[in-house]
């Protein structure tokens, strides 16, 4: 198995070569099969769990055993997407030697479509965009909120922004319904590079009956044991809860205190390895029960440093790997952090756009 990192062929030397050199060497084959079988058999753990809370759903006979279920369902819905999805559709699940996306992994990959997203279109918008230019203005659309926030030092901003720290978090509920409907509005732009009508008429065909069948299968089938109006409120509240925790999360690791971020139009002034290194931030790699509670629901995104990267190795060998990739940065001098924990990391982000919302000097872009 290949576990190159960058976009381009791995250099021999520097940072870069020096890094994969001793990934390489750590991660022996007998290594990454046992962490593949590990991330397997929490997938079918993660699988089962979501299927028996649908279930329970579905068969809730009053509001305290709805109420569980529909906790339980969007715990279990965030977790498809962080330990399944994820690294299927970085071709990380099963063992692969290119980086194409194998079939094995596609298909697992399709599990995306269980939680309401479109595969094809958060392959695009994460692995191309966020991965290739990570904190960067005007590429990476992880920190693009448009007018509603400012999130790194380069963008405008609007007077507003100063009450950001305040009034973000319960827009993050919203961040599964924003990727739902993104992955119909990018369809109209990703269309003008398709290879043919036919793969424009294809992708676009499969996002909209995927999203048609996710509907239908979410509010369809619980409406047959419950009033509509039941279903419709429990539907919103598990998209809204499972859409914070997916912001959190996401926000977590490179929207705080620290990250570098560079200004649209330009490159990060280091070589790929070490900006991903710069924009990201490790949390929670304590020993403690919660730390370790978290590190498995968490699917590696607390190894965030890791996982950019080497997105193709499985998310369970990232903490084999990380004492690897402190070792490296120290002797490059490159600067390595990590939250001591995941409140350390949202405490980080609530001050970053605190910070990123107060008035900003008279040589930077602000509307008031």
């Amino acid at each position: 198995m290949s576990i190159a990192a960058g976009p381009s062929p791995v250099m021999t030397g520097g940072f870069a070569g020096a890094l994969t050199r001793a990934v390489v060497e750590r991660l022996d084959p007998a290594t990454l099969r046992a962490a593949h079988r590990s991330l397997h058999r929490k997938a079918l753990v993660i699988a089962s769990w979501y299927l028996a809370s649908f279930t329970g759903v579905i068969l809730a006979s009053g509001w305290l055993e709805g109420v569980i279920a529909a906790t339980s369902m969007a715990l279990a819905f965030a977790a498809v997407g962080f330990n399944i999805q994820h690294d299927a559709n970085h071709n990380a699940f099963f063992a692969a030697n290119t980086k194409r996306i194998s079939r094995a992994n596609r298909i697992v990959g399709w599990s995306m479509f269980v939680i309401g997203a479109d595969a094809n279109r958060w392959i695009y918008r994460h692995n191309t965009l966020h991965h290739g230019s990570p904190n960067v203005v005007g590429l990476d659309s992880d920190i693009n909120l448009g007018p509603l926030a400012r999130l790194a030092p380069f963008q405008r901003r609007y007077f507003w922004h100063r009450y950001q720290h305040i009034y973000l978090w319960p827009l993050y509920c919203f961040t599964v319904l924003e990727i739902m409907f993104n992955d119909l509005t990018t369809l109209v732009g990703a269309s003008r590079h398709a290879r043919s009508s036919r793969s424009r008429v294809s992708e676009a065909t499969v996002a909209i009956l995927s999203k048609l069948a996710f509907v239908a299968v979410m509010l369809g089938l619980p409406w047959l044991t419950h009033p509509f109006w039941v279903v419709a409120v429990g539907a919103v509240a598990v998209m809204f809860a499972v859409g914070f925790l997916l912001g959190v999360v996401f926000q977590s690791a490179h929207v705080v205190e620290n990250a570098e971020f560079a200004a649209a139009g330009s490159r990060p002034p280091y070589q790929w390895h070490e900006w991903q290194v710069r924009s990201s931030l490790d949390f929670s790699h304590g020993a403690g029960p919660l730390s370790r509670l978290f590190r498995w629901y968490a699917g590696g995104l607390d190894h965030q440093t890791e996982h950019h990267l080497f997105p193709r190795v499985p998310h369970t060998a990232y903490p084999i790997i990380a004492p690897v990739v402190s070792t490296v940065c120290a002797q490059f001098k490159i600067p390595r952090r990590i939250q001591p924990s995941f409140h350390a990391a949202v405490s980080s982000h609530f001050r970053h756009i605190r910070a990123m919302g107060r008035p900003v000097r008279s040589d930077e872009a602000e509307l008031s």
